[in-house]
């Protein structure tokens, strides 16, 4: 898992794709001028992309739970790629509301107004068209609902996902929450580190693809095979 790497396809792509933004000097921030799906979709692959490093951070301290929140963080936003240029460049009503929720949250947006939010079983839906070649399929659609429900139970703190930090060797039995000290436990997480950096990876390939920004596809594409030799 080279995640330098990542990070350069990552930029290379924010780059080529939607260019830099500007600095708004009366807000103290940078903003994009423009509302594109293309800019919201970048912009997700990017957090993705960050997110890779904190998966990284965090299971190898054994720091499982936060692990499990950031990893459902990552797998929303390559779900939204998809779902956002499933059909590219057309724009279905959802994708549109999706993008105007999306630009609704600025510095200094209005956190009382109510936003319309596109219902996730819709961007998991398009995520099965993509996967399918535009066909549903129920056990793929079923697969990708237990993945987001297991990881969920990390995000809103579930039982079960509580107890998995507690453990030890006794009688010195507690709640690890400092981390889980146990090594095997650590590189048994790391397998879903890995499969995250390679979600993240494919979904840089596939918006490098869909915008035609085919060098660019190309390599990153051919690095992703590398990695399944």
């Amino acid at each position: 898992m080279n995640l330098d790497m990542l990070f350069s396809f990552a930029e290379r792509l924010r780059i080529e794709a939607i260019g830099e933004p500007s600095f708004i000097k009366e807000k103290g921030v940078f903003e994009y001028q423009g509302q594109g799906v293309e800019i919201v979709a970048v912009l997700k692959a990017v957090r993705a992309a960050q997110g890779i490093k904190s998966l990284d951070m965090l299971c190898r301290n054994g720091l499982f739970i936060d692990m499990g929140a950031i990893y459902r963080c990552v797998g929303d936003c390559t779900s939204e790629v998809y779902f956002l240029l499933e059909s590219y460049p057309k724009q279905s009503s959802n994708v549109q509301k999706f993008v105007k929720a999306f630009f609704a949250t600025t510095i200094d947006s209005d956190l009382s107004a109510k936003t319309e939010h596109v219902p996730t079983k819709e961007i998991r839906s398009a995520v099965v068209r993509v996967l399918t070649g535009r066909k549903q399929d129920e056990s793929i659609r079923t697969k990708l609902l237990n993945v987001y429900q297991s990881f969920s139970g990390y995000t809103h703190a579930h039982y079960s996902h509580i107890m998995q930090i507690y453990g030890g060797t006794p009688p010195d039995f507690s709640f690890n929450v400092s981390g889980v000290p146990s090594v095997q436990q650590r590189d048994k997480q790391m397998q879903l580190v890995e499969q995250a950096y390679l979600s993240v990876l494919y979904s840089l390939a596939f918006i490098a693809h869909t915008l035609n920004l085919n060098d660019l596809y190309k390599e990153i594409w051919s690095y992703c095979k590398s990695l399944s030799l």
